[in-house]
């Protein structure tokens, strides 16, 4: 399985490429360049980028290519990185490097930002990193590794929220899941559901073109609903909508005109009671937010003992490899 992360940058291309080359992070074994040399590349970039007078703006574009830890040696993550390049950067050059000073191996691209064919720059868009991480895909699963499926999100926690679980402190997105649920459950369209959320919460819900964002009372800023969750998403809610009042298990919820929904609740305006009766019951976010980091323990201690297996079995094998580098040259002499 491999992650990919990509960042665009007009800082000095010598920096990220000394970083790159690091021999406390690599090893010249696992360094390579695609249409350069990595120990001239920095010159080779900028008689490019001169020669075709776009010596301004982006300078680079670094590249991220992580691996789950234990999964695969560094010989075989770097021809893995090697491939991507070749097939993504037709044109640039691009410096490859594997780092293997973490408990996960990843490959370091730079990349050149500007064609040594036609001087034309390179552009990343969202479309781009899709094209880029559906390749990555294509090459791991080729080579055995597995990949990262789309996953549906329906409640997308963030690692801070994790962290105040599990410190049971109150968590202000669990607080808008829990209202929109009550809200969506009482509300006959998304707009029912708007006013439902302002008159009962306080909460404020704006409907743009592609998103809906919400904002919680104590805060300045709106939350977007991709940031809660599938299910909190433009698409999502009308979907919900979308079913018969059966499929939403509420087909015995009817909506007033009024919209003064009976849910067993006293009616709160504008304040932040009613916020406080659905979202500080954290107990049971708390107690799955433990669970999920005793899993993750484990699952980190078990890779990293097979990370420092294949690092012994590397270092075994480079040292066998030496041996006989050394014999040929004894025989030469």
């Amino acid at each position: 399985m491999a992650i990919i992360k990509i960042i665009p940058s007009k800082g000095s291309l010598k920096k990220i490429i000394d970083y790159v080359l690091n021999k406390e992070k690599t090893d010249e074994k696992i360094i390579s360049g695609k249409d350069c040399l990595p120990e001239s590349s920095v010159e080779i970039m900028n008689a490019t980028k001169s020669l075709y007078n776009k010596t301004d703006g982006r300078s680079y574009y670094h590249i991220i290519q992580s691996f789950q830890p234990g999964e695969v040696a560094p010989e075989i993550a770097h021809e893995i990185g090697k491939e991507l390049a070749e097939k993504q950067f037709k044109g640039y050059e691009v410096v490859i490097a594997t780092h293997i000073d973490k408990e996960h191996l990843h490959n370091h691209f730079v990349v050149n930002s500007v064609s040594f064919e036609d001087g034309r720059k390179l552009y990343s868009s969202e479309q781009y990193l899709r094209e880029l991480k559906r390749e990555s895909n294509r090459i791991c699963k080729e080579r055995g590794l597995s990949v990262i499926e789309k996953q549906d999100a329906r409640n997308r926690y963030s690692m801070a929220e994790y962290k105040m679980a599990e410190k049971g402190m109150s968590l202000w997105k669990e607080q808008l899941r829990a209202a929109i649920n009550e809200a969506k459950e009482n509300s006959g369209t998304i707009f029912d559901m708007k006013d439902y959320l302002k008159e009962n919460f306080n909460i404020d819900m704006k409907i743009q073109n592609k998103n809906l964002s919400f904002l919680h009372p104590e805060k300045q800023k709106y939350c977007r609903g991709s940031k809660l969750g599938n299910d909190y998403t433009k698409d999502g809610m009308f979907e919900y909508f979308d079913r018969d009042p059966e499929q939403r298990g509420a087909a015995d919820k009817q909506v007033p005109k009024d919209r003064e929904v009976n849910t067993g609740r006293d009616k709160v305006n504008n304040t932040t009671a009613g916020l406080n009766k659905v979202g500080f019951g954290i107990e049971g976010i708390v107690k799955k937010v433990a669970r999920d980091i005793e899993k993750e323990k484990i699952r980190v201690d078990k890779f990293k003992k097979q990370k420092d297996k294949a690092k012994e079995k590397y270092k075994a094998k480079e040292k066998y490899m030496g041996r006989d580098r050394e014999r040929g040259r004894e025989r030469e002499r």
